[in-house]
């Protein structure tokens, strides 16, 4: 069982700021506000924000976030990354007060990707205003979402996120994309059919895409009309995939990798049924590339 018990937030490196205040608010339909340091922060629901965007020129994930527990569990998992060698940090004052979490630690996956297990992240009393998502985003014990990354050595981050992080393998999908065979693991760590999907193939960037879980179908449709209407690039077009039954579309952010607007997300509730399967394709129907 991990201490990291939901995807808490993430914070991506971009010199495109103005173009992601439109992003978010125009195509993903998040409440956007742009902080006093230049960043740019989105709210899908209850937490004081879910993305931000900082400046930079890394045009990708800086640092993925996870809740944990409590004290205990942060103190707990500490130890324990220490035990087995692995670098630790502790958040600085500053860290902290940008996060808005009461702790942080924070180490690197084996492909240098920033982890940060945080504890009580803000919750604003104040619901998001989300006009353009009236039936909101599915979040609550699932988290905001998920990310799939890219791996240059698939092994040896299924083996750091599984056996010394503690995530639960769902599935596998493995299948040959433009002639080259693909393997894609895929990991929970709540009732969220996987909250990482680590992808083996060398890519530029370290995120391929994060996802957004819309309510219902309508929500979908409405989002790839408001992403047709700003002329963003799709990266995948509307379809289903096969193993967390997801309907969804890809569309391409300012800095070059994608979100997935998606409803209709398998759950896990029930570890002792479940079985790990291995799909032949990342698609049960659509899905067409650059569609």
């Amino acid at each position: 069982m991990s201490a990291l018990k939901e995807l808490a937030y993430l914070i991506v490196e971009s010199d495109h700021l103005e173009q992601w205040e439109a992003f978010g608010s125009q195509v993903l339909g998040a409440e956007v506000a742009r902080r006093a340091d230049g960043s740019v922060r989105m709210r899908i629901d209850d937490h004081a924000y879910r993305f931000a965007v900082q400046p930079g020129d890394r045009e990708d994930l800086f640092a993925a976030g996870f809740t944990v527990a409590n004290d205990g569990a942060l103190a707990g998992l500490e130890t324990d990354l220490r035990e087995r060698g692995i670098d630790v940090q502790r958040g600085t004052a500053a860290e902290l007060g940008a996060r808005g979490v009461a702790g942080l630690i924070w180490f690197r996956d084996p492909e240098g990707l920033r982890i940060e297990a945080v504890l009580d992240p803000a919750i604003s009393c104040t619901p998001p205003r989300l006009p353009l998502v009236p039936g909101g985003f599915v979040t609550g014990d699932q988290g905001c979402g998920h990310i799939a990354i890219s791996a240059m050595d698939l092994a040896a981050c299924e083996a750091f996120y599984r056996d010394v992080l503690g995530f639960t393998l769902s599935d596998y999908i493995e299948q040959h994309i433009h002639g080259m065979p693909i393997r894609v693991a895929f990991f929970h760590i709540n009732p969220r059919h996987h909250t990482l999907g680590i992808a083996g193939v060398p890519a530029p960037k370290r995120l391929h895409h994060f996802m957004v879980e819309v309510a219902d179908l309508d929500a979908v449709g409405r989002a790839l009309d408001r992403a047709k209407a700003a002329g963003t690039p799709l990266a995948m077009g509307l379809g289903k995939h096969p193993n967390d039954q997801m309907v969804s579309f890809y569309a391409t952010t300012p800095s070059g990798f994608a979100v997935e607007i998606g409803m209709g997300g398998l759950e896990i509730r029930d570890e002792q049924s479940w079985q790990v399967r291995t799909y032949d394709a990342l698609s049960e129907w659509g899905h067409g590339f650059g569609a």
